[in-house]
Formats: C-alpha cells, structure tokens, sequence
C-alpha cells in the first residue's frame, strides 16, 4: 500500500509539473505548404539578427546548423528544413515578438516540402499520393525529412508544442501545385479541420491565414490561384488572405518571391494574426529592435505623384520606399480623402477638362508615426492666364479660377491654389 501511494504521489507531481511547464504566454503558429513557405530565398546580413522571444521547433534533423528533431530553438533561417531558406515564417516572427508584450514569446512549427501538392497533407489521400509519385522532388523531401508522412509529423510537432505553449494559430502557404483548382478550398477545410480535430483545438481560437501566390505583374506565373484563394473566407470562416500585392518575385523563375518579398509577406501575415487577437499592428514600445532590422520597418519617402490622362479612371495606390531600400505597396494598410475627387471603391476619376488633383493617403507604420500624403493625380495645369489681371497680389483662386473666401488666420486645406499669380500646393 505505501509503494502505491507514493508511486501515486510521484505520478501527480510529474502530471502537475508537466502541466506547469505550459507557458500561455508562449504563443504557437502551425505552419505548412510547398516552397515558398519552406523558402526560397538566400538570407542576408539582417536576417542572422533575431530576438530570443522568436523561437522554432525543429520538425527534422538539421546537420548545419545543428538541429535535433522536436527541440526549441532561436528561429535563425533556415526555420523549415536543411534545405529551405528565407521563407514566409521569419519576418511572421520578427515582426510578432516586437509588437506583443515583452513576455509573451512566439514559436512557429513548420513542415513544407518545395512543389507538393495539397493533398500531401490530407491524412486519408497522402500515403496514396506518395506510392503514386515516388520520385517526385517533394516526395525525396517527405520521405528523407517527414518520415513519409509530412502531416503526421505536422501533428507530431504539434503536440510537442502544446507541452510548452499554446497554438494560436494556421499559416499556410501553397497553390502552384494545385493552380486554379475549384476544389482546392474545400480540401484545405479538410486539413484544417483534421488538423483541429487530432489537436483538440477549436476554429475560433485557432484562426487559419492563406497566403496569395505571386501576382502577375511581379512575374508570378500562378497568379490564378489567388481567385481560388479569395474564395476560403466563405468557406472556411475563420480562415483570412493574406495579399501578395506588391511583394516582387526573384526574378529567376515565376513561382518565388525574393528577400524582400518574403519579409514583406511575413509582416503581412503577422498583421493579420495581431489583428484576430485585437492586438496593434505597431511595435511594443517597451520592445528594443535591432539597428539593422529597424530598417525595414523605418519610411523613408512616399510616391506622391501619378500620371493620369481625362476621363481616365485611377486606382489608388500608396508607395513607399522604406530605409533598408525596399519598397511596398502599403494600399490595404492606408486610408483616402481628397477634396478634388469622389472616391468610389478606391477609385478616382479625371474629369474632361483633364485637370487632375490631389489625394491624400494616411497611414500609420510600424512605430505608431502617421503619415499624411498628398499624392498628386493627373496633370494640373497652370490657369494663372484665366485669373483676373487686376487682382490684388495677396489674391487666393482655386484652379478652376474662383477665388477662395479665408479670414485672416485661417489656412489654406489640402490642394493646388493660384497665390499671387503663383501655383501653390497647400499640404
């Protein structure tokens, strides 16, 4: 009797202790697809920068550097696998540890093999797809990384991580090899379904972020997909998109986005994840960023000016380029007014006379700075001939000639106005 109840005693105490070891301040993200999720992309200087709070969990064997399956550490690239690179995951954490509170530490646990199809990771159709294609690229990759079955090993790691933190979230990323295909969103509701299933996790705590493919004007040649991707929201409710717009390709094949495209796309999914847990999009004022990575995030200058001919239609875009030399199209991050023009689904219209006008974009970056930009649309002609000569020096006319009522210490608002014969922007 004393030998079962202090074998009953220990068992409590390892149960307790076990369960102590979960840390609901270290959040974890599942993520999964072909080569761009596994990275494509050589990294940099900046990518070997890493906060300690970003950590990956090795879903293989790693030679170099040295990596042992299902243990925790620093996410320096490659995150995937021995094979991957720069990929989707490392700007995804970088930007997550510095927006989130200090405590709170992010994991991502990753399983991707370059060119698989999705049904590599439906558990009812992968063994067959397997035998069926044995010397596929992504085959090689499943059996020599994932032991023959990439989503077993998904779920395996998975369950490791629930010993230490909580999984917050599904990041995936595929479609090349699938293209086009109508079917596609009802199958990836299947893994993610299995997925939450063989967890214990619930949608609504576990939200799922699917990431576009290359767009066509960026070289991407799977640019179709992303009509079958816009369509998971309506399927998988708690499913969101991630857009690819501006996010430039390698400029070596037409499926992979470079460097800069991958941190740009990690950001983005970062975003939409800070976004479902009501979390700011903006950096953790208490957080210390690196020098070298504070680049990427830092503005540096705006596009501000677009040409446009009469009765042509503009679609608003905001540009920028930021510190580190990259540019983004920060679009779906900014807002638009304009006394110049009706905006109409982020549309704007040049009148027949061609005189163009200004727009003025907002947008708040990653530190919490708002930016207020007066983006110039159209040509503006210069239609000092058509004021009145006789005017006084000090006289204020808009461009279609009216003269402008202020009283004194009043300013101008935002557009183009004729000041003493001169043309002036008011910004």
């Amino acid at each position: 009797m004393k030998k079962f109840v202090l074998s009953f005693t220990m068992l409590t105490l390892a149960l307790v202790t076990a369960t102590a070891e979960v840390d609901p301040n270290f959040y974890i993200y599942l993520c999964f697809g072909q080569s761009n999720m596994e990275g494509n992309a050589p990294w940099e200087n900046v990518d070997n920068t890493v906060n300690s709070r970003f950590k990956m969990l090795a879903t293989t064997h790693f030679d170099n550097p040295s990596r042992t399956l299902g243990r925790w550490y620093k996410a320096l690239p490659p995150i995937v696998s021995p094979i991957g690179k720069l990929g989707m995951c490392d700007y995804f954490g970088r930007t997550m540890v510095a927006a989130l509170p200090t405590n709170v530490r992010v994991g991502v646990v990753a399983v991707a093999m370059g060119g698989s199809p999705i049904e590599m990771f439906d558990k009812d159709k992968c063994e067959q797809k397997l035998a069926d294609n044995p010397n596929e690229w992504w085959a090689t990759i499943t059996k020599n990384c994932y032991g023959g079955n990439a989503y077993q090993r998904l779920i395996d790691m998975g369950r490791k991580a629930q010993e230490s933190g909580v999984i917050k979230g599904i990041l995936l990323h595929q479609g090349c090899s699938n293209n086009g295909d109508p079917n596609w969103p009802n199958m990836v509701k299947k893994i993610y379904n299995d997925m939450l299933t063989d967890l214990g996790l619930n949608a609504e705590d576990v939200p799922l972020f699917v990431g576009e493919t290359l767009r066509q004007d960026q070289g991407g040649a799977c640019y179709g997909h992303n009509t079958v991707v816009a369509r998971m929201p309506s399927v998988v409710p708690t499913s969101h998109v991630i857009h690819s717009n501006g996010c430039p390709g390698n400029n070596t094949d037409p499926w992979h986005f470079c460097a800069a495209g991958y941190r740009t796309m990690g950001k983005r999914y970062a975003y939409a994840a800070l976004q479902t847990m009501g979390a700011a999009t903006m950096m953790n004022p208490d957080f210390t960023m690196a020098k070298t990575l504070k680049k990427f995030y830092t503005v540096q200058s705006f596009d501000d000016h677009y040409d446009a001919k009469a009765r042509a239609t503009v679609t608003l875009q905001l540009w920028c380029t930021f510190a580190d030399g990259h540019r983004e199209d920060l679009t779906e991050e900014a807002t638009f007014a304009s006394t110049d023009f009706k905006i109409t689904n982020g549309k704007v219209k040049i009148p027949s006379s061609g005189i163009g006008g200004i727009v003025t974009a907002t947008y708040t970056d990653f530190f919490g700075d708002e930016h207020n930009v007066d983006i110039t649309i159209g040509n503006i002609p210069d239609l000092v001939n058509a004021i009145p000569a006789d005017v006084e020096p000090c006289a204020i006319y808009d461009l279609q000639g009216r003269r402008m009522s202020l009283h004194p210490g009043t300013h101008l608002p935002h557009g183009i106005f004729i000041v003493g014969g001169k043309k002036v922007i008011s910004r």
